[in-house]
């Protein structure tokens, strides 16, 4: 089960909290907000689901916060837009989640960390794409 939280505080744009959260300015509840309702771009493979790579620290699949990031990252290609909520009902367990990948500010986010903890583990990377 996802858990979020609803109030009046006013929504902060994902690409916004994404920033504020690798500058360290911005909580994981607050990602966790903002993602839940935000719509988010795949590049959409020929089978339904989405692309999963292998690297070195597991599987990830790369999620864009807009169609420019998509583009930055994927070149030309058949996409599709959801909203984070639904992507994480359906991401296969095990993999992680790299939010705008080659963005200024690419996030890591290990998805089975909402079901355990309800919050997001968080990995910061550095410029040169370590984490």
């Amino acid at each position: 089960m996802i858990n979020g939280t609803s109030g009046s505080a006013p929504s902060r744009d994902l690409p916004a909290v994404i920033k504020a959260v690798a500058q360290q300015q911005a909580s994981p509840q607050e990602l966790l907000d903002a993602w839940l309702g935000a719509t988010v771009y795949c590049v959409r493979p020929d089978r339904p689901g989405v692309y999963v790579a292998e690297t070195p620290e597991g599987q990830v699949v790369g999620i864009c916060t807009s169609l420019e990031e998509l583009a930055r990252f994927a070149g030309e290609c058949d996409w599709f837009c959801t909203t984070g909520s639904d992507l994480l009902a359906q991401l296969p367990t095990g993999v992680d989640i790299i939010l705008d990948p080659s963005g200024s500010h690419p996030l890591r986010i290990n998805p089975g960390a909402l079901e355990i903890r309800q919050g997001l583990q968080l990995n910061y990377q550095n410029t040169q794409g370590g984490s």
